[in-house]
């Protein structure tokens, strides 16, 4: 279902359990680097993770698969952004 960054992150049970670092983000892009069946979405949809960076904000990060490109595409926005995740989209978490 549709819903705003904090929404999800409360689901998941807090900050602390919704937080990701960017190298599993990676790791994850890696074991799929050719569009491969896994973890992350294939089929044009983000997959949505939450990573902190160097001064503690919390940011939520998206990557999507380009089958026209072959490759992934990474994106970022705050949490605080009062853009809504439409339904469809993924969440990966610890």
């Amino acid at each position: 279902q549709a819903a705003y960054d904090r929404e999800i992150i409360a689901d998941l049970g807090g900050e602390e359990k919704a937080e990701v670092t960017l190298s599993e983000i990676w790791r994850h892009m890696e074991r799929q680097a050719n569009g491969e069946k896994g973890d992350l979405l294939t089929n044009g949809y983000a997959d949505i993770f939450y990573i902190r960076d160097a001064k503690g904000t919390l940011w939520a990060v998206s990557d999507y698969w380009y089958a026209d490109g072959g490759g992934w595409s990474l994106g970022a926005d705050s949490v605080e952004s009062p853009s809504r995740w439409r339904a469809g989209r993924r969440v990966l978490s610890r």
